[in-house]
């Protein structure tokens, strides 16, 4: 399958598990792909597609020996080794997406191959905890950009991070969070960057945000980044508050556990259990709610870094009346204002929540399962 380009030198093709681009000249390449990757000149630019299951043993062959399988994998194209740059990916290679951007005599085409399974942000215990992480399948986001342009070696360096920063940017618009952390996640544990420029025109020497041809890189990453990652994932930054909080490390499931340790009947009535899980959906499907649980969600993280003015780190939110003004926002919302608001000391809930749900995010989620349980007593008690 042909995909347009918009540079007149350089073609693209999807065939078979590979994305493929030629250069009628050779183009000068930065890149961190495991075939022929750093600083070179190459016609051919290739993105493989791997098994979605390839990572499912950590010493497997594909990753264990992955400049071997992509000479393997490349030499069939009939070009040289020595002029291809090569890297790739378990996102199916249908889901490639690509966006340009235009600005006086420099075209920027970017292609983004996107899954975030294992999204992760620098300074995760990652490789001094490997064991405890199984590998089941792997999602890589692999970013190629092309300039119709003719970019310095400081330049295309300074694109790199560009590009980079665009890609981290995205994600961070989508939410999504470190498999290994739940913080923000800036990739995946796996992810590879390639600049091109056909070396034609002007001499272009900077490429951050600052500039016109950065302004292009990140918008066209970014954009392809999420068209890419929505074919790959369906993932929407306004997917449901329950997947949400899932990738946390918050299921509802988890949630009726941990509160059930304060109400026995939860554990004792089955029938119980079910309708309190049912209740707890639909109020967390409601979008007011959300919000206000989301809310918290921020303000913990804020807490967390110190970033809330005058608050000690250590503190969190334990010194500040907001959570109890989001717990009566709460409480008033779903009770309609019928009855008078009851405060919940989420420091109660302290032994049954775990550490990793900050204080803010704690006394919202104790307001809503105090409602939803009150109204399972109520039922109960009608009985």
């Amino acid at each position: 399958m042909k995909l347009e380009t918009d540079i007149s030198s350089v073609e693209a093709e999807i065939q078979g598990n590979k994305l493929i681009l030629r250069s009628k000249t050779p183009l000068k390449i930065v890149s961190s792909a495991v075939l022929n990757g750093g600083s070179k000149e190459a016609n051919c630019i290739v993105n493989v597609q791997v098994e979605e299951d390839a990572g499912s043993d950590m010493d497997d062959e594909v990753h264990k020996d992955a400049k071997d399988f992509l000479t393997e994998e490349t030499s069939q194209l009939g070009v040289s080794q020595d002029q291809v740059v090569a890297i790739m990916t378990a996102a199916r290679m249908k889901n490639v997406e690509k966006v340009t951007k235009k600005f006086e005599d420099i075209t920027i085409t970017a292609f983004v191959t996107a899954g975030a399974y294992f999204a992760a942000t620098p300074g995760d215990e990652i490789a001094s905890k490997q064991s405890a992480f199984p590998f089941k399948k792997w999602g890589t986001i692999n970013t190629i950009v092309l300039v119709e342009g003719n970019l310095t070696d400081s330049c295309m360096i300074n694109a790199v991070a560009t590009a980079t920063e665009a890609k981290a940017a995205a994600l961070r618009e989508l939410d999504v969070r470190s498999r290994f952390s739940g913080e923000i996640a800036t990739g995946t544990v796996t992810d590879s960057v390639v600049i091109a420029c056909t070396k034609q025109g002007r001499t272009i020497q900077y490429a951050g945000s600052g500039t016109a041809i950065g302004e292009m890189i990140g918008k066209s990453v970014k954009a392809a980044l999420k068209k890419a990652i929505f074919k790959q994932e369906k993932l929407v930054p306004n997917r449901p508050l329950t997947k949400r909080l899932a990738e946390r490390g918050i299921t509802i499931e988890n949630l009726t556990t941990l509160f059930s340790q304060i109400r026995p009947i939860l554990r004792e009535d089955n029938e119980k259990r079910k309708q309190f899980t049912t209740e707890l959906k639909q109020v967390l499907s409601d979008q007011n709610i959300a919000a206000l649980i989301i809310a918290g969600l921020r303000l913990d993280e804020d807490a967390k870094v110190n970033l809330i003015p005058e608050n000690p780190a250590n503190e969190y939110g334990r010194s500040f009346v907001l959570h109890k003004i989001l717990q009566k926002a709460v409480t008033d919302y779903l009770s309609k204002e019928e009855t008078q608001s009851k405060y919940v000391r989420p420091d109660y809930l302290s032994s049954t929540f775990s550490d990793e749900i900050g204080w803010f995010t704690r006394s919202v989620l104790s307001a809503v399962m105090y409602y939803v349980y009150s109204k399972v007593a109520a039922d109960q008690s009608e009985t």
